[in-house]
């Protein structure tokens, strides 16, 4: 096999160094010609709508931070908007639509939360909340296929509902639990990553109402594609696992699990949509595969049973957890373009973290001891990670760049639902948005990828490196001013986010001859 696995030793220096491999037989072209090419034709396979996830102990990160890395994979013409909505104060009872019938009431205080939104999806978007909390998903089919529900069940909303009222990830589980059981889940099945400044959870529902989750051991990194990653349960470890009491009795009831015949139970082998592939040709084990080979520094087999958790060869960082969400299976034989010699590695017959139906990457830091404002840190790609950069951006930010997206402030559920699935309003501003600009580089660039690639490389990936060496002066020169002057540190925040989006979209311009 060849197998030259990049461990999470060279994870930091792989997001430079991948970003600038010089091939044999592709010499960059001189001076600053657009890379505009015609898009590639569509592959030959693919499993488009699924997504991809890492999270980190706080044990497990360089800085003592829990972390969250997602590429969010959806189909069809999506805007990737952020919204910075307020919180409120509460007062009267609040009657939430849960959008097929059923109708939640609550009282009217909610957190404020940024949200990165990906427009006409039900189950797309992500969430950080001003306590912290992080939410985001993977679809992951389950057997479960009745449609246990009261008055149309839960679905868009579950997250949001998280993002609003929860002031912890652990509290977030139990809220969403709660929601499950009561409304019944209509998706057939998917995991929440959901994590806080102290701990990192990850929480699978099936299809009607049952639940279950298990905590993210400190030192220790979770990786998930898109099926269910959790294993072993411990209904008596209540630190470390929640869920539905009956959950075994559930799988035996419905023939999924039998005690004589299979043991201890096992969440994901009761629960998992069976597949009939061989693990080469099955984009979740690839995944899988590969995201525990690049953190670990180990190579997994490609039929092994992986555990829930794992711990890191070395202290996970944001630029190393960039580079895996980047990641094309490069070096190792399932990288089908030979090093980008032959095609764009988007649209191959191996599904690969980073591919086509990519529609936006983050990674999402909750560090302690650091200024409110500056609390949360969130690096947002606002397209496939691999022809665009990651731009900073902090849950304290308080006025957002108008490239970032359309629509803030508090506007009512109605209207946010209405905004969200006709997006009508969203398609005729996008011009203005850094996610068009970033979609039209990358589909220029599927033409000849080689090519387009080390352009982009050179001239657009050096800022965010630029990026992330600046981040720890620029937040130790706000924490100084926060100390005296909180307006003056707000300015200075919105201005650091604003100039970084500035620079992406010139420099995503320029790429394609503006």
């Amino acid at each position: 096999m060849k197998n030259a696995l990049k461990p999470l030793a060279a994870l930091e220096s792989l997001v430079l160094a991948i970003a600038l491999l010089i091939l044999p037989g592709h010499a960059a072209p001189a001076g600053s010609a657009p890379i505009l090419a015609a898009p590639a034709a569509p592959g030959e396979g693919g499993e488009d709508g699924e997504c991809f996830t890492v999270l980190v102990g706080k044990k497990a990160s360089a800085d003592g931070a829990v972390m969250v890395a997602h590429n969010e994979d959806d189909r069809g013409a999506i805007i990737v908007n952020v919204r910075r909505i307020r919180g409120r104060d509460g007062g009267s009872v609040r009657r939430v639509d849960l959008g097929k019938g059923a109708v939640h009431e609550t009282d009217s205080r909610t957190n404020g939360f940024l949200w990165i939104e990906a427009t006409t999806q039900e189950f797309a978007d992500s969430f950080v909340n001003e306590h912290g909390v992080a939410v985001t998903s993977d679809s992951c089919p389950s057997r479960a296929l009745a449609e246990d529900f009261t008055d149309g069940g839960i679905g868009w909303m579950l997250r949001r509902m998280m993002a609003e009222k929860a002031g912890s990830a652990r509290e977030a589980v139990r809220l969403a639990g709660e929601l499950v059981e009561r409304y019944g889940y209509r998706s057939s099945g998917r995991t929440y990553s959901i994590a806080d400044r102290n701990e990192a959870w990850m929480l699978a529902i099936l299809r009607g109402r049952r639940w279950y989750a298990q905590r993210v051991p400190d030192d220790e990194v979770a990786v998930i594609p898109n099926y269910y990653t959790i294993r072993r349960i411990r209904p008596g470890d209540a630190e470390n696992f929640m869920g539905s009491p009956d959950i075994a009795e559930y799988a035996a009831r419905n023939g999924w699990y039998d005690p004589a015949r299979d043991g201890e139970f096992d969440f994901k082998k009761a629960f998992d949509r069976p597949s009939s592939r061989k693990p080469a040709e099955d984009g979740n084990v690839l995944r899988h595969w590969r995201g525990l080979n690049l953190v670990t520094g180990r190579e997994w087999p490609l039929d092994g049973d992986y555990p829930f958790s794992a711990k890191p060869a070395r202290k996970v960082t944001a630029a190393g957890l960039m580079a895996i969400m980047r990641d094309h299976y490069e070096g190792t034989e399932y990288d089908a373009t030979n090093g980008y010699r032959t095609g764009t590695p988007n649209r191959t017959r191996f599904r690969t973290i980073c591919t086509a139906s990519t529609i936006s990457s983050f990674v999402v830091s909750l560090r302690p001891d650091i200024p409110e404002p500056l609390a949360a840190a969130v690096w947002l790609a606002f397209g496939k990670p691999d022809t665009t950069i990651y731009v900073p951006l902090y849950y304290g930010v308080g006025v957002l760049p108008p490239a970032a997206g359309l629509g803030s402030g508090t506007p009512d559920d109605a209207v946010m639902a209405r905004q969200h699935f006709e997006d009508g309003e969203f398609q005729a501003a996008k011009a203005g948005l850094l996610n068009t600009l970033v979609l039209e580089l990358e589909k220029a660039a599927e033409g000849d990828y080689g090519n387009a690639h080390r352009r982009i490389a050179r001239r657009l990936f050096p800022a965010e490196r630029s990026f992330l060496r600046s981040q720890p002066k620029f937040e130790k020169k706000f924490a100084a001013l926060y100390a005296k002057d909180k307006a003056g540190a707000q300015k200075l925040l919105d201005d650091y986010v604003a100039a970084a989006f500035r620079k992406t979209a010139g420099l995503t311009g320029r790429l394609l001859g503006r």
